[in-house]
């Protein structure tokens, strides 16, 4: 889950939260959300942001550093009467209500703003009140740890993430300008601590990594798009994903048993987007496979070259409806018969328009070529899609 909070404003003099999206229906109980946060000053103020997940749960979408302040987007699911945030500076003392806001119908998001401190503590929780009356659910917890900003660490003049670890299933990252946020999918989390550059971060116990102070985990002086992966040490997936919301970062291990993972991201300073010598040609691409372990596709004009990862070759396999049997030819033509895609195309312009698939389906471009990865890590095989166009929106 994540949320856009580049352009938030304040909606109201009088503190009053925006809804923008609705959000599923949640017939429960009281629901509790606890997190342990630093900073000082408890008035919240509100503010609108731009719904891109939804939840049927109260859940934490965000915390970040907005200049002095501490930003946390939350959801709230339809059904709820009314929303309180209490707080207390320590376990062993008695929660404070701070402010109670109702609700409307269809839920939505509340945006809480706070006057942050690097040197008080305070722990605070929101409380949802629904209109049915049912046995009260906890809702997942969300803490962040604290580190440094990536661009105190750079590398001919870009931002490095630095990652060390152990993978044991199948995770996602998704990197933003306030910080990064982990998505546990399947199997298991990390069986110990990773390193994001010099910090220790158990995602498991606190799922978002931040800075505290006025700095951001990635100044917008640096770019989420213009970025460099090189992989280190790792035996199966890391992929990465432009998305609207952000960078998001792909670790599958489809194999047995942990692997160890080890890789940097390089941020490029951001800057204006060069216009092409040429446009991009419009095309669509659609790949499709029955996947049991991971596959890689690397597509450019000329051809597809399949890259077998782990278990069984795909079957089924097709690109634009032309069958390409894997078991017999890793290599299919772009040509004849087979020619699946026009002349002219600009992989850089790729953007992902469906996909269907219980794990992985993503696509990286550059200009020259595109890769398609598919990853499985469930038991079993299943069937996979995934739908790239290119050129003009």
């Amino acid at each position: 889950m994540s949320v856009n909070l580049n352009a938030f404003q304040p909606v109201g003099a009088n503190g009053v939260f925006a809804v923008i999206k609705s959000l599923k229906t949640l017939s429960q109980g009281k629901v509790w959300l606890l997190m342990a946060v630093l900073l000082a000053g408890l008035r919240p103020s509100f503010c609108a942001a731009e719904v891109v997940a939804v939840s049927n749960q109260l859940a934490v979408i965000s915390i970040s550093a907005r200049g002095t302040n501490l930003v946390l987007s939350a959801s709230v699911p339809a059904g709820m009467e009314e929303v309180a945030v209490q707080t207390r500076p320590t376990f062993d003392v008695p929660w404070e209500e701070t402010g109670r806001w109702s609700v409307p119908t269809n839920g939505g998001e509340m945006c809480f703003v706070f006057p942050q401190s690097a040197d008080v503590a305070r722990f605070f929780r929101l409380r949802a009140k629904p209109i049915l009356q049912t046995a009260p659910p906890v809702s997942a917890e969300l803490e962040f740890v604290a580190t440094a900003s990536l661009s105190t660490r750079l590398s001919n003049g870009m931002a490095l993430f630095h990652f060390k670890g152990a993978v044991d299933g199948s995770d996602k990252i998704l990197i933003s300008h306030q910080g990064a946020l982990w998505d546990h999918v399947n199997w298991d989390w990390p069986p110990e601590a990773v390193a994001i550059n010099d910090t220790r971060w158990n995602p498991a116990e606190k799922n978002y990594l931040s800075t505290v102070g006025p700095e951001k985990f990635l100044p917008e002086t640096f770019s989420l798009d213009a970025v460099e992966l090189e992989v280190i040490e790792g035996r199966d997936v890391v992929a990465l994903e432009r998305t609207k919301q952000g960078l998001m970062v792909y670790l599958d291990d489809t194999p047995a048993g942990p692997g160890e993972y080890e890789f940097t991201i390089k941020f490029h300073p951001a800057g204006p987007r060069l216009a092409g010598a040429r446009p991009s040609s419009a095309a669509h691409l659609k790949v499709a496979a029955q996947v049991d372990g991971s596959e890689c596709i690397k597509i450019t004009a000329r051809e597809a070259l399949l890259e077998h990862k782990t278990f069984a070759l795909p079957l089924n396999l097709s690109v634009n409806g032309i069958p390409w049997d894997a078991t017999q030819e890793s290599v299919l033509r772009n040509e004849g018969a087979s020619r699946f895609l026009p002349d002219g195309v600009d992989f850089s312009t790729a953007r992902i328009v469906s996909r269907k698939g219980r794990d992985l389906a993503t696509a990286w471009g550059e200009k020259d070529a595109l890769w398609v990865r598919f990853a499985d890590n469930p038991n079993g095989s299943d069937s996979y899609e995934i739908e790239i166009a290119f050129g003009p929106e």
